[in-house]
């Protein structure tokens, strides 16, 4: 490294070098380094940036699902051949660096858990359950108070279009979008209670 590193920081890689044990005369004059094919890494290398790609990914997922980064996930990875290979030797990354309790490796789609949030990289997908990421008390409180909001909603754009005076004086215009703005309050209120049912479920 120092012979490398030394056309370009020659007084601090000579002073070095000097302190090394085993170093006779200058690093000047010292041979140049010759390739040595057995220490060619480039198998290993492609592996942890595999490593390195499914774990950004994870944390991407994490973040997307505001999930907590001290919440211990799962991890479902399709993938064959000598990428499976790979995910399997970087196994101990992905738990220690992804913060992951368990890595279950698949290679067929029908073992992929129903409720996921899902990525790809290149050679492989990543599918991480829902029950792991979302906290569903939460949710379901986040829920009841999003029903809530929209019932309110929903019962002041209904009183003000039951309202004769309204829907007499107010221009064509006005009230066409207070009945959109109804027709969407209920349509999330649906969305919500069908939401609700999923959630409560799980508590």
């Amino acid at each position: 490294m120092l012979s490398l590193l030394h056309p370009f920081m020659p007084f601090i890689t000579e002073e070095i070098w000097s302190f090394l044990p085993g170093n006779e005369g200058m690093l000047i004059i010292a041979p140049w380094p010759v390739c040595d094919e057995a220490l060619d890494f480039s198998a290993e290398g492609r592996r942890i940036e595999l490593a390195m790609e499914i774990i950004r990914s994870i944390r991407n997922i994490r973040a997307e699902a505001e999930a907590v980064p001290s919440r211990k996930l799962r991890a479902v990875i399709l993938s064959t051949g000598e990428t499976l290979q790979a995910v399997k030797a970087g196994e101990e990354h992905l738990k220690n660096l992804a913060n992951l309790s368990e890595v279950c490796l698949i290679k067929d789609r029908i073992d992929i858990p129903e409720e996921v949030m899902s990525a790809v990289v290149y050679g492989a997908e990543i599918f991480i359950p829902l029950d792991d990421l979302l906290d569903y008390k939460a949710e379901f409180q986040r829920l009841e108070k999003e029903k809530t909001r929209l019932f309110e909603e929903r019962k002041r754009i209904f009183a003000k279009l039951e309202t004769a005076g309204f829907t007499e004086k107010a221009p064509k215009v006005v009230v066409d979008a207070e009945r959109d703005k109804l027709a969407k309050s209920e349509a999330m209120l649906a969305k919500i209670e069908e939401r609700l049912a999923v959630v409560s479920k799980k508590l």
